[in-house]
């Protein structure tokens, strides 16, 4: 299994964030359905016959990264029968043994590999010889069909009914590792299961009766090309100590100006504050407010990009990080006209931002 978690970056989702790039959509109501954020925690509820899968916005590049969850299944209560129903002919049904668990590795196409989880008692009518168990099991849905990849029966360690579980994977190349507990996780089960070419993401699941409650998200990427890329030691405090010294016109604080843009191509991931210090053979572009596509992922002092000088004054070729931290820099270039106006151009798609120079980031 990679040793991907030495070094790495985390992204939380909670109440403090209203649950992020996790819950896209407030209030959301469908038939059967219904999500909302509780207290501390992001509740859903799942009284059809389907399984509802939530999916985070957030997009994963990395080969290797760990998904945790801490959530309960608030259904989940010894001899609780729950009520579901077909939505399109309405036909109704019962269901005592309600699932819910962790989804990874969704490749956007109706794919995904999830660790489900599940109780259930062996005599539940006799108190003397009666036991409950969970079972964790870990799947892989591949063109509508299901394979159980592995699969364990736990009787300590968990909660085994209505209380908070820790629920993460571990995900490589090739590999995955599951792991669950109440008050600290425990290695349970190990599975070769490919990780998808491409981007990929993650979420939970809500199975039929289930009502499950999220208190934390988080997501660690390995701290490879996708997160050294973003990553700088650049904070607001230094940025304005090293901006009091410099003299450089390109230096300083941007501030969103205008766009023109073909949206069918591109679109705008925030109204932007930038930094633009000197770096290397140009000058890097640092992330200090505004995003609005992925806002969780994007904290003040991440890199945005680079502009590289040419022989032209006042014209460097560009390197983007997008909204998604995916890189944009095929034909890109920069202009800055006059030390006051720092114009984006993206020529593939039609588009281009404008910034005007700011004294300070407010």
């Amino acid at each position: 299994m990679s040793t991907f978690m030495a070094d790495g970056r985390s992204y939380y989702n909670s109440v403090r964030n209203d649950f992020g790039s996790l819950y896209p959509h407030p209030g959301m109501r469908m038939a059967g359905r219904y999500k909302t954020i509780e207290g501390e925690y992001l509740i859903e509820e799942n009284a059809t016959m389907a399984t509802a899968v939530t999916i985070d916005t957030m997009g994963i590049n990395s080969t290797a990264y760990r998904y945790q969850l801490r959530l309960a299944n608030l259904n989940n209560k010894q001899g609780k029968t729950m009520s579901i129903k077909n939505p399109m002919t309405g036909a109704k049904s019962a269901v005592t043994h309600t699932q819910w668990g962790l989804v990874f590795n969704d490749d956007d196409q109706g794919n995904y590999c999830a660790v489900v989880l599940s109780c259930d008692n062996s005599t539940p009518y006799d108190d003397i010889t009666d036991e409950r168990t969970m079972q964790v099991s870990l799947v892989q849905v591949s063109n509508g069909e299901k394979t159980v990849k592995a699969s364990v029966i736990l009787k300590k360690g968990v909660s085994l009914e209505d209380d908070l579980n820790n629920l993460s994977v571990d995900v490589d190349e090739r590999n995955v590792i599951v792991s669950v507990g109440k008050d600290e996780l425990n290695q349970v089960l190990e599975a070769p299961i490919s990780r998808p070419i491409g981007t990929v993401r993650v979420g939970y699941l809500t199975g039929p009766g289930a009502r499950v409650a999220i208190e934390r998200a988080v997501l660690t990427i390995n701290n490879d090309q996708q997160v050294v890329a973003t990553t700088t030691a650049w904070t607001l405090e230094t940025l304005d100590a090293y901006f009091e010294q410099s003299a450089d016109p390109v230096e300083g604080y941007w501030t969103y100006l205008d766009r023109d843009m073909e949206e069918e191509w591109l679109r705008l991931g925030g109204r932007y504050t930038l930094a633009i210090v000197r770096a290397d053979d140009g000058y890097d572009i640092i992330y200090i407010d505004g995003a609005q596509v992925k806002k969780s992922m994007w904290q003040p002092g991440m890199k945005k990009g680079h502009i590289t000088r040419t022989l032209f004054t006042g014209n460097y070729n560009l390197s983007w990080i997008d909204a998604t931290m995916e890189p944009i820099d095929d034909d890109a270039y920069a202009t800055v006209e006059n030390g006051v106006i720092l114009t984006l151009n993206f020529p593939e798609y039609k588009s281009q931002v404008r910034f005007a120079k700011a004294i300070n980031p407010e």
